[in-house]
């Protein structure tokens, strides 16, 4: 039931992975309609269209929208450019559509780009929600570590009338 890596100790069920399980249903609380699960795997988020980036496909090369939602988990930080990649999904969502990331909690050494070398990138939760601001989004609100060793970020792209007033 516990594993231990470096001296912490750790869930074992991380071992197995599938963090959908534990996200799920938080992120269908947001996201709903037509919408976009970034970097599915095997396990896409019910009801998404997915978009699985293995296999010569790129998350800079979205379907056209509008999307109601793009939702995202353990996947940015895997990407080289995860700021571009942010602001390439924002031009997939209608106004008013849902940006929501999952994303692998810092302090679970293990996911560290130092120990774990598909990771490339690690924030903390109040930097990628600063980040997703200044990105454009609003209503941005993030989560703390949970026990999948994660965070949320959820971010909504402005309204037209939004988006046009300085």
């Amino acid at each position: 039931m516990i594993f231990e890596y470096r001296g912490a100790l750790f869930p074992e069920y991380l071992r197995q992975g599938n963090a959908m399980q534990f996200v799920a249903p938080i992120a269908l609380q947001f996201c709903k309609g037509r919408g976009l699960d970034v970097g599915a795997g095997r396990w896409p988020l019910p009801g998404a269209e997915p978009i699985e980036l293995r296999g010569g496909n790129d998350a800079m090369n979205l379907p056209p929208g509008p999307f109601d939602f793009v939702f995202s988990s353990h996947c940015l930080e895997h990407l080289a450019d995860p700021v571009g990649a942010l602001l390439h999904w924002r031009t997939r969502l209608r106004p008013g559509g849902v940006l929501f990331l999952s994303l692998p909690h810092p302090d679970m050494t293990y996911w560290l780009p130092q120990n774990n070398r598909r990771h490339l990138h690690s924030w903390r939760p109040a930097d990628m929600a600063q980040i997703v601001r200044d990105l454009g989004f609003e209503r941005v609100i993030h989560s703390e570590r949970d026990l999948s060793w994660s965070f949320n970020v959820v971010g909504f792209r402005p309204t037209l009338q939004q988006e046009s007033t300085p």
